[in-house]
């Protein structure tokens, strides 16, 4: 757009100079007047000195109006000018905001539309492809947005946190059956006991309440003593033999003599004895300890 300069000055006497040249051409009223004039003294209707004092009173009335009326309108049209000036540096101006007013009015269209755009970017992300109808309600939306793949991922730690719960459940029927085996092994096993007071030398007494009930401990326990009793047997029994068999060889060889103190009586004693613990041997295992 061209560049408007005004100055801070009237241009009045051009102006001025102008409409008094035009005001005293040839079809003003001032040319007019002094025609007439000259027409009535050419036709002998006023004389010579009648012309002057006609010149005098109206021409100088027309000049002196004229020049008057042409100041003003100088002055008007002048002020006109500086108006239409100013005016059109306004609606220049006016126009360049609107200019710029319509950039601003372009950018927030754009920013607008890039905001329609992100917020349908982030609702296809977040909610999947929607379906809406002729009034715009939503009626379907596809199984792609984060919306829902938060949904199936609840559910599926719900799903994942319930099979955690019957785990759980199940370790503790475990447990629970593991301390019912623990308390009924220990019952079958040792039985029932009740417990005194635990203090820095241990426990201060145990009585078993168990009643007549065996438990495998004392089972186990009378077992061992008769597979004591059975090894002190076989060792008596195979001692009887051996002794017995020793003496069979000395009388054989009339080596044995019975007499006090002698072999043979010696080896008697022996086979005596070795019979007697034997026969102690099939009682209990404290009866089977031979003593000399």
């Amino acid at each position: 757009m061209a560049t408007i300069t005004i100055s801070n000055t009237l241009d009045v006497a051009e102006k001025y100079e102008t409409l008094v040249r035009q005001s005293l051409s040839g079809t003003s009223a001032y040319i007019r007047a002094k025609e007439t004039i000259q027409d009535l003294v050419d036709s002998g209707a006023i004389d010579e000195s009648q012309k002057a004092e006609i010149i005098s009173n109206i021409v100088g009335g027309v000049i002196n109006n004229i020049t008057n009326s042409s100041l003003s309108a100088a002055m008007e049209w002048a002020k006109t000018e500086k108006e239409i000036a100013l005016k059109k540096l306004e609606l220049e101006k006016q126009l360049d905001i609107l200019d710029e007013e319509k950039l601003v009015k372009q950018a927030q269209v754009d920013q607008v539309n890039n905001t329609i755009r992100l917020a349908k970017i982030e609702s296809k992300r977040m909610y999947g492809t929607a379906v809406f109808d002729i009034d715009g309600n939503i009626t379907s939306l596809d199984n792609s947005g984060k919306v829902y793949k938060d949904m199936e991922l609840v559910t599926s730690n719900i799903t994942k946190t319930e099979e955690e719960i019957a785990l759980v459940q199940q370790k503790v029927t475990e447990s629970q059956a593991a301390v019912h085996k623990i308390v009924a092994d220990t019952y079958v096993n040792y039985g029932s006991y009740t417990y005194g007071s635990i203090t820095d030398t241990g426990i201060s007494s145990v009585v078993p309440n168990h009643g007549t009930f065996k438990t495998l401990s004392s089972t186990q326990q009378e077992i061992a003593i008769e597979q004591a009793k059975g090894y002190v047997y076989n060792a008596w029994a195979n001692a009887l033999t051996g002794s017995a068999s020793m003496l069979c060889t000395a009388i054989a060889a009339e080596y044995a003599e019975f007499g006090p103190g002698q072999t043979g009586g010696v080896l008697l004693d022996i086979v005596l004895d070795t019979a007697r613990n034997l026969k102690a041997a099939s009682t209990t295992t404290a009866e089977a300890t031979p003593t000399y």
